[in-house]
């Protein structure tokens, strides 16, 4: 199969996967839908309202949640809602869905993917020589750094971080470090690659590690070669494996850090938009800013294997 026709198979699956779970947000939604109707009918007919009030209230509700329609013709309605970006209005900001997210979503990419790239990077690079000097003063460096990391939570980075805002370290000579100010912006960012940094240290040095005994390094250490030319054919043949451990590992920790930092910072983004949803009983908002996150996640893991089969052709053909 030619690598055109697999990224066009790939992006066909992410793009069914994504109307699978708004499929299922739809049947949540549309059984949550009719329990809020009957919680509210239940309470008029305790407050005392007569039968024939009752008929008209919930023939009012019915209309309002559009389900006078058959159950077909929500669904399908639904679909192209989707599709249209009409994804109905906020309640408690009192405007159209995709007006709040407009800008949040933008806001929480500017510092999200700025994050993800240098975690990547620093962690491939710390962890795949952190394997060819195994055991040695920097594969312990590294390894207690990633620990170190790991073993803080990301409000705990972020408090640090601000904290250490302004301090003065003397250095030999005479010299004085000011640790400047740093935009919220900028914490973000080292929050979300310090957040990524450990695992991705983790899986690098795991899977060259895995490399470093096969015949071709053995040979390469005969004739001498320098660390950096160990390192790139290294990287070569462990770069399928660190792709295909890392990029799951980093939405599982990222979806949940996201919430963190801007809570912390008070960063007005996707995350801190939804919470706002939660806090708020603004469930069509909660549900689409929700899905936006599922749609980021589907879009990441596409981009994955798209890496994957140009780096393994073999996985075209399954």
């Amino acid at each position: 199969m030619s690598y055109l026709r697999y990224v066009l198979r790939r992006a066909v699956f992410a793009v069914l996967s994504v109307y699978a779970v708004v499929t299922a947000t739809f049947f949540l939604g549309y059984i949550t839908i009719q329990d809020q109707i009957e919680n509210v009918l239940a309470r008029a007919q305790y407050g005392g309202m007569t039968e024939r009030e009752l008929n008209l209230l919930r023939e009012n509700l019915n209309e309002r949640y559009g389900l006078d329609q058959s159950f077909l013709e929500r669904l399908v309605g639904w679909w192209v809602d989707v599709t249209t970006f009409d994804w109905g209005q906020s309640l408690s900001f009192r405007e159209p869905i995709v007006a709040v997210l407009d800008g949040r979503v933008q806001t929480t990419l500017e510092y999200v993917i700025p994050g993800v790239v240098l975690a990547i990077l620093l962690g491939v690079v710390l962890g795949l020589f952190a394997a060819l000097a195994k055991d040695g003063v920097f594969d312990y460096s590294v390894r207690l750094l990633s620990y170190a990391v790991l073993g803080i939570p990301v409000f705990m980075l972020l408090f640090y971080m601000m904290y250490l805002e302004g301090w003065k370290i003397r250095l030999v000579g005479g010299w004085v470090l000011v640790l400047a100010e740093v935009d919220s912006m900028t914490l973000a960012t080292l929050a979300v690659a310090l957040g990524l940094l450990a695992g991705q240290i983790r899986f690098a040095r795991a899977s060259a590690l895995e490399q470093t005994g096969r015949s071709f390094v053995k040979m390469l250490r005969a004739k001498g070669a320098g660390r950096i030319r160990l390192a790139r054919h290294v990287l070569r043949n462990a770069a399928i494996p660190i792709i295909s451990l890392s990029i799951t590992e980093l939405l599982a920790v990222l979806v949940l850090n996201i919430y963190v930092i801007e809570e912390v910072l008070g960063i007005r983004g996707l995350a801190a938009v939804s919470l706002e949803a939660a806090t708020q009983s603004d469930v069509p908002l909660l549900i689409w800013s929700t899905m936006v996150v599922v749609a980021l996640g589907i879009t990441a893991s596409f981009l994955q294997d798209v890496l994957y089969g140009y780096l393994d052709p073999r996985v075209r053909t399954g």
